[in-house]
């Protein structure tokens, strides 16, 4: 399926060979004990600056046909793929029509890419259901977080998580947004809410906790979100801008805590909100731009050591100021590893290729990110093609039950 399979092959029978020969020298004790790094490493080195930069970027599925609902792969989604060797995919409710075409859209798309790509999804449960609320999918229909959160179970997180990996990996998927790890601290919040499993950041910690293990088990990537914090506003960074005035010390003591527990479960990646924090970077700075948020924070104070990305780069809080060219390079000197969604994503593409030639951005940045990249997919087992049979598995009787079981 993809060329880089060999790659895997071969490091394979390198390790296994190391490990029959008493006489280890020092490079193959260091494979042995990283297998995963090293085949990361092996395949960083054979690729070019355009085929890393390309990994650092997901894009909407609809961008891949001139912003028209790419429901089935055309011709220009082909000649899309081939250009820019793109890191990933987010799907929409749009782009999910059927269980059958879903199906075969992830694996044509794959088929076509020479990294397998991630292949994400908002599907929380509840108000975010991307699938699920489609009735053709006949998916589980899952709670929002909050009910989960008042069963004050962590368990049953986990069986939410679990639920939640097996039937969107069924289809292809094997990255999905969730869950959400901000803590309902504002009533008049618009944009999180029942999203949050509740107000108590112990409580949302256990459960987020739990819903990683869960989801990760069934070998898809959970992504936890909104870093530093998006549960204490009364605005929406989808429509402008958002400020939140706790300092840092706030910060450490109520919303850091999910995240954290969030680190220790091994989450694979965390989500930048584009809220700006001024009382913890000192300048009127969005956090998914701001390398004190993004690096001194989240990638050192915290220890976090996968993936980093940025919420959708279309939205209003910070497509309206910086527009895609600067936003997408600004994120990636802050230390993202992957840029979300920016529109059109050509213009931030050239526009960081252009940086990293010209030296504003350095190839070891990228490298860095591209590395987290290549790790994450080979631990999630994308260089390994797959068929499940997702109508056996979508809204099962066995997850039905466990469901009815959790709310009772």
């Amino acid at each position: 399926m993809h060329i880089y399979l060999n790659i895997i092959l071969t490091i394979s029978l390198f390790l296994a060979s190391c490990l029959s020969n008493f006489d280890i020298i020092d490079k193959g004790i260091s494979l042995i004990n990283n297998p995963t790094k090293a085949i990361a490493n092996s395949i960083l080195s054979q690729m070019t600056l355009e085929e890393k930069i390309g990994q650092m970027f997901m894009v909407d599925a609809d961008s891949l046909d001139n912003k028209r609902n790419l429901t089935v792969l055309t011709e220009n989604s082909k000649e899309l793929l081939a250009k820019y060797k793109l890191g990933g995919v987010i799907f929409f409710k749009n782009n999910i029509v059927s269980i059958n075409q879903t199906q075969k859209l992830i694996s044509d798309l794959q088929d076509n890419s020479k990294i397998p790509l991630f292949i994400s999804v908002d599907e929380e449960g509840g108000k975010v259901s991307r699938i699920a609320s489609n009735l053709n999918m006949h998916a589980t229909v899952l709670p929002n977080s909050n009910i989960i959160g008042n069963t004050k179970k962590s368990k049953n997180a986990y069986l939410i998580g679990q639920i939640l990996g097996k039937e969107i990996s069924s289809l292809g998927f094997n990255m999905n947004f969730a869950p959400v790890a901000d803590i309902n601290t504002n009533p008049k919040n618009p944009v999180i809410g029942v999203r949050s499993y509740g107000n108590d950041e112990k409580l949302v910690a256990e459960m987020v906790y739990n819903c990683i293990v869960g989801m990760q088990d069934q070998n898809v990537s959970s992504v936890i979100k909104h870093f530093p914090g998006h549960g204490d506003t009364a605005t929406d960074t989808h429509k402008g801008t958002v400020i939140i005035k706790h300092d840092i010390e706030r910060l450490r003591s109520i919303e850091f805590i999910p995240f954290k527990k969030g680190i220790q479960a091994g989450v694979d990646g965390i989500m930048i909100a584009h809220i700006k924090v001024p009382n913890v970077t000192n300048e009127e700075i969005e956090a998914s731009l701001s390398k004190e948020v993004v690096t001194n924070i989240l990638r050192n104070e915290l220890g976090y050591k996968g993936l980093i990305i940025t919420d959708a780069l279309n939205m209003c809080a910070i497509a309206n100021v910086y527009g895609t060219k600067k936003v997408c390079v600004k994120a990636v000197l802050a230390g993202v590893d992957i840029l979300l969604m920016p529109i059109p994503f050509e213009e931030g593409y050239n526009e960081v290729l252009k940086s990293a030639k010209s030296g504003i951005i350095t190839e070891e940045k990228i490298n860095e990110s591209v590395i987290r990249i290549l790790e994450t997919k080979i631990k999630r087992k994308l260089f390994e093609k797959t068929q499940k049979n997702p109508e056996k598995e979508l809204g099962s009787q066995q997850n039905v039950e466990i469901l009815k079981s959790i709310l009772e």
